[in-house]
Formats: C-alpha cells, sequence, structure tokens
C-alpha cells in the first residue's frame, strides 16, 4: 500500500465545510506553509447556497451571483406580503460557481494542499498522527483532521426528518418577474398530503429567469414524481399563459437533525453538518459553516446558544408530529412580526427580549403542547 507524507492538516471532504474551512486556514498567516490534504468525494451535485448578511459583510462577496433587497412571503390564503429587508439583503451562490473558484483558482494557486479524489473509511490515531485510511486503499497520515463526516450513529438516535426539495431553473419568453423581491415562502398551494408540509420558493434573478423550488418537510423518504407533480401544479396555477423553458434541475435532501455543536479542537474534530452548523429547523448553513470555520482555525468559542438549539427542538417536533400547524404558525409569524426581525431570529442574532416578544404573537397553546411533549 502507498504511503504518503505526514500532512500539517487533512481535511475530509470538499463541499461547503470542508473548503469554507481550507480557505480560512490559508488565510491565516501562521499557516503559509503548511502542507494540507483535502479529500474529496468528488459529488458536484447542483446547490443552491444562499443566505443573508448585512451590507458590506456577505460571506465570499466575489462569488454572490444576485442579491435581493426585499423579501416576500405568500400565506396559505394567497395574500403577498414584501418588505424590505433593513441593511440585509438575501444572497444568491451556485455550488457551480463555488465549486469552479476552489478547484480552478484557489487551490491551484496554493501548491501545499494536495487534493485527493476518494472516501475516507477510517480515521485511527496512531501516536502524533493520525491515520487515514481511503476505500481504494490509499493511506495518509497527518497530524491532525477537519472531518465533515456526519456520525451516523447520531443522527440514528434523532428524528427521522429531512426538507427535501424540487427546483427547476426557468426562463419565461416574456419580462414580468420581479427580481428585486426573493420569496422565501409561499404556502398558496393547498397541503393535500398529511405526511409532510410543503411551500415554494422563487428565486427571480432578472425578469425572466428564476429559480422555481417546491420544499417539502417530512419524516417519509424522497419521492420525486409526488414533488414534480406539486410543482407542476404550482406552474399551473400562478404562471397560465406564461410560456417558459426549463435551464436546469436542483433536487436534495437537507437532514433536520439538531446535531451537538462542537468546538472541540483535539487530533480530530467536526466541522459543517457534522458539527451542528446546519440550522436544523431551516436547513441554513452557509454562513454559520464560514463562522464555525473562522472559529475553528482562531481557536475560538463557538457562539451557538443552548437555547436556539432548544428553539429548533421545539419547532422540529411540531413538524414531525403534527406538520399541517406550519403553514399557519408561518402565517402567523409573518403576518405579526417584521421580516428582518424573523431574519434576525432565524440567524440566532436576536436578545431573549426579542424572542419572548416574537412567541408572544404565536399559539402559544400549540407551543407550550410540544414543550411538554417533545421528549416522550
Amino acid at each position: 500500500m502507498k504511503k504518503a507524507p505526514i500532512f500539517d492538516i487533512a481535511i475530509v471532504g470538499a463541499g461547503a465545510a470542508g473548503l469554507q474551512y481550507l480557505y480560512e486556514y490559508l488565510h491565516l498567516s501562521e499557516n503559509d506553509k503548511s502542507t494540507i490534504l483535502l479529500i474529496d468525494s468528488g459529488d458536484r451535485t447542483k446547490k443552491s447556497w444562499c443566505f443573508w448578511a448585512e451590507n458590506n459583510s456577505a460571506s465570499f462577496p466575489f462569488l454572490i451571483e444576485k442579491s435581493w433587497s426585499k423579501i416576500t412571503y405568500r400565506s396559505t390564503t394567497a395574500i403577498s406580503q414584501t418588505q424590505e429587508i433593513g441593511n440585509l439583503n438575501y444572497h444568491y451562490i451556485s455550488s457551480d460557481n463555488f465549486f469552479n473558484y476552489f478547484f480552478d483558482e484557489f487551490i491551484p494557486a496554493h501548491p501545499l494542499v494536495q487534493h485527493e479524489i476518494g472516501w475516507v473509511d477510517e480515521l485511527n490515531e496512531s501516536g502524533t498522527v493520525i491515520d487515514i485510511i481511503l476505500k481504494n486503499g490509499l493511506i495518509f497520515q497527518a497530524k491532525q483532521v477537519a472531518d465533515a463526516r456526519i456520525d451516523r450513529k447520531i443522527v440514528e438516535h434523532q428524528p427521522q426528518l429531512a426538507q427535501h426539495f424540487w427546483g427547476k431553473f426557468i426562463e419565461f419568453e416574456n419580462d414580468f418577474l420581479d427580481s428585486s423581491a426573493a420569496t422565501l415562502m409561499d404556502f398558496s398551494q393547498a397541503q393535500t398530503n398529511r405526511d409532510y408540509s410543503m411551500f415554494h420558493y422563487i428565486l427571480p434573478f432578472s425578469e425572466r429567469k428564476a429559480l422555481i423550488e417546491t420544499t417539502v418537510f417530512s419524516t417519509k423518504p424522497y419521492d420525486e414524481q409526488a414533488y414534480e407533480a406539486h410543482w407542476n401544479q404550482y406552474m399551473a396555477d400562478n404562471f397560465t399563459g406564461k410560456n417558459y423553458q426549463v435551464i436546469d434541475i436542483e433536487r436534495g435532501t437537507i437532514p433536520m437533525t439538531v446535531m451537538p455543536s462542537t468546538n472541540n479542537l483535539g487530533k480530530i474534530f467536526k466541522i459543517g453538518t457534522a458539527a451542528g452548523q446546519v440550522k436544523a429547523s431551516t436547513g441554513y448553513a452557509f454562513t454559520r459553516m464560514q463562522r464555525d470555520a473562522k472559529q475553528k482555525v482562531n481557536q475560538l468559542p463557538s457562539n451557538i446558544k443552548s437555547r436556539h438549539l432548544f428553539f429548533d427542538s421545539i419547532l422540529l417536533h411540531m413538524i414531525k408530529s403534527e406538520n399541517k400547524a406550519i403553514p399557519l404558525v408561518m402565517d402567523r409569524l409573518f403576518a405579526r412580526i417584521n421580516f428582518t426581525k424573523i431574519l434576525r431570529f432565524l440567524d440566532e442574532k436576536t436578545s431573549i427580549w426579542d424572542e419572548i416578544r416574537i412567541f408572544s404573537q404565536l399559539q402559544i397553546p400549540l407551543f407550550l403542547k410540544h414543550l411538554l411533549t417533545r421528549n416522550r
């Protein structure tokens, strides 16, 4: 078997978490001479990474392809509300743009990064180093490993809940979209399946081009046929007589799991989803992963507060056991709370007094019910 030299650090996984960690690691001057092993499964599944940020503080601003200063919420009764989101902007980065930058520009510009395609089978501590054993038989060694792989044993003990999505990038024949506002949630399509709650998501890139996506919260496996049927019905209901062509498709699943957040920086440590950096109740992760990468590279403590994990656990219990209530909860939330405040709450940047005010506007008996039953 072939053995490689001992690397200063190995990064297992070349998705959003692994590449953001690599970026932050190499931007720390003391790591200029470090040797790095990047182990990449080769997965280039098309994804859309969206996030909101204050003006002039966005993650990877040079990769952002579109930003919106307004967001829209459309209720179960088809009433639309659109609001400016203050000093925030909602941003879009495509995985194509992200991966092209890293693999065509960033990694080639850093010759001390060795890029290997393969799947890690085992990580074994051996004295002062870690043996990294790939499924193809290759063995590498590193002094430290940042590991993006999810611990399946943890996931198996969590409620089996996921956010599934089926989206199409389309171009209409004529200009008519409002390209200044992203539709965060549209619950106007009737909830016809008792196994999940569903909404639609619209990112208009121009007056003609958009990503329109069916999003489902469910305990059931991915059902592409059902989601495409919902997508087709949504288009028929909302864009009658509008001719369009499909440019591309994206599909996928995000686990809605409260993963334990860890800032442990031993020889082997977790990053990304595996380190609790996907917000379980929404699936947003991109900026959380970057923040986690910066904290770990600079050996700073994590700033995820236990009360936010608690809030997520209540909402996940509600989705899992009473998904029919979700559309009406969202209607009430967006009707009563300023959109900017909602985004700050989802980004875990509100005070406890802000959160009390938010919850006071919701269906308190419903939340108390799930608070009392979530651990049963």
